[in-house]
């Protein structure tokens, strides 16, 4: 263990004097923690795994290459939730969380109404290889007066989101997840994909190519925003994600004034002509923001400042696979802007879709994920007491959060005083919010330095002897450590060993 000790002269004097007395001047002892640029799994933030909860063990998706996780992405379609009228299938979510729940993972969700054309589910589903129709066929056979005694295997049929039978149904089903989802502290956030070709705001696949936009096929703010608001009043207490939309619908910028994160497909698109990096981003946002041709009512000027307060996250398109295979557009120098862009607006999550990672991209990807959401440093501590029973003890201490986002959720600071042997323990809670904490505003600025104070007494029948000096960031309420910090002295349980100090 390397630490760093400064005593104030005088006090080494007199203690140097006097033996074993204890000097009724406090000491203050300074210790500055060595840091590293470890791969930190921690809650919330990072690669996600994509349909999968484990890549690394999955017999149908094993990649040993995939990145650690600690989040886990989940897309179900309403047919698979709801397969008879008001029954509902919440065992498959339930069986899922749990999964992931078992290996320290929480779980991102988005329900959905409509698939590619032609698009069969995944191998190992139980409906491996079935065209995926999406919206329930006993709710289809309502609103499709073409559907016949059975729904066969064709999924042609685009949903007309005006439809009011389909409306009362949906937000009669988003109610029934909602009351029996929206306690669980196992989902980290939900995706706010109701609406279009795999919850994304379009009709691609089942429209001209053209023409695949909501606003090209008539709709308008009023008919989309409900959708968004139906999520809403379900899940209350969650967090929301919502898609980035297109040129001619306001849904997205509508989202994030009132409070939901936002999230993005296809990053790393560098495809020749068109491609979102180019061309898709810069002018969707331009469009956010209110900057764009097209007039948007619900422009968000604050938008790209919205990561403060909510999370952004990137999915990308294709695999990394299939960038290796394209060397030519995916040159080494255009993933490290993905990635750099990914960072520059702040992301927490990044899904890669979990398949294997090329060895040309690895360095870039470990360097990526060490800055990916949050990631907290404790720069400088000064303890201060007289080391006695029932003396104060203070500890001021400076924190840095040195990734890229906020963590949306607090994980407070909890000191501990632990006996050499291993015996004694004495816990010193604090109540600091640490999603106050934000990082560097850009590449180019400093992150700031947090400062926290905190004072106590130590126990009475504290017993004498030498102890460490430990600190955690925990689960609110308890003194189960949750994140690992990118300091030195790590030890059992994501608690960090500080300093020796002795009782007397």
């Amino acid at each position: 263990m390397v630490f760093k000790m400064k005593y104030n002269t005088f006090l080494m004097l007199g203690i140097a004097c006097m033996g074993a007395t204890v000097h009724a001047t406090p000491i203050s002892l300074n210790y500055t923690p060595t840091t590293n640029n470890n791969i930190l799994i921690n809650p919330d933030i990072g690669i996600t795994d994509h349909q999968t909860i484990n890549r690394h063990s999955n017999p149908y998706w094993s990649e040993p290459s995939a990145p650690k996780t600690s989040v886990v992405y989940y897309r179900w379609y309403w047919e698979q939730l709801e397969p008879q009228q008001g029954v509902y299938n919440y065992k498959l979510i339930d069986d899922t969380i749990n999964a992931a729940k078992a290996q320290n993972k929480k779980i991102v969700i988005r329900f959905m109404t409509l698939a590619g054309l032609n698009e069969t589910y995944y191998r190992g589903s139980l409906r491996a290889g079935k065209k995926i129709l999406g919206i329930p066929c006993w709710l289809k056979k309502q609103i499709d007066p073409k559907t016949h005694d059975i729904c066969k295997n064709d999924n042609s049929f685009t949903v007309n989101y005006k439809n009011e039978i389909f409306k009362h149904d949906l937000k009669r089903f988003i109610d029934a997840m909602g009351q029996h989802y929206d306690h669980n502290p196992n989902i980290l956030r939900l995706d706010v994909g109701l609406v279009g070709t795999w919850g994304e705001w379009h009709l691609s696949t089942h429209a001209n190519s053209n023409r695949p936009t909501l606003g090209s096929h008539g709709y308008k703010d009023q008919d989309l925003i409900p959708y968004i608001t139906m999520m809403q009043k379900a899940f209350p207490d969650k967090t929301l994600s919502m898609t980035i939309g297109t040129l001619d619908e306001n849904t997205t910028s509508y989202a994030t004034k009132n409070g939901l994160g936002w999230r993005a497909d296809c990053m790393g698109d560098w495809t020749p002509r068109w491609n979102h990096m180019e061309n898709g981003y810069p002018e969707t946002i331009k469009h956010i923001i209110g900057k764009g041709p097209i007039k948007n009512n619900q422009a968000d000027k604050d938008f790209l400042n919205r990561w403060k307060k909510a999370p952004v996250d990137f999915e990308i398109c294709t695999d990394l696979v299939d960038w290796s295979k394209h060397p030519k557009i995916y040159t080494k120098e255009k993933v490290q802007k993905t990635f750099n862009v990914a960072l520059q607006l702040h992301s927490s999550l990044f899904n890669l879709k979990s398949t294997k990672v090329p060895s040309e991209y690895k360095i870039m990807l470990d360097n990526f994920i060490q800055k990916l959401g949050y990631r907290f440093d404790l720069k400088h501590i000064v303890v201060t007491s007289n080391f006695t029973a029932n003396s104060p003890i203070s500890f001021i201490s400076q924190w840095q959060n040195v990734g890229v986002a906020p963590s949306y959720n607090n994980y407070p600071i909890v000191w501990r005083l632990r006996s050499m042997n291993n015996n004694n323990y004495y816990y010193f809670d604090t109540n600091n919010n640490i999603s106050k904490w934000m990082p560097a505003s850009s590449a180019m600025n400093k992150a700031p330095i947090y400062n926290q104070n905190n004072s106590y007494k130590l126990p009475k029948d504290i017993v004498t002897g030498r102890y460490y000096i430990d600190v955690a960031m925990v689960k609110p309420n308890t003194h189960q450590p949750k994140l690992l910090l990118g300091i030195n002295g790590k030890i059992k349980n994501k608690w960090f060993q500080l300093m020796p100090i002795t009782i007397k």
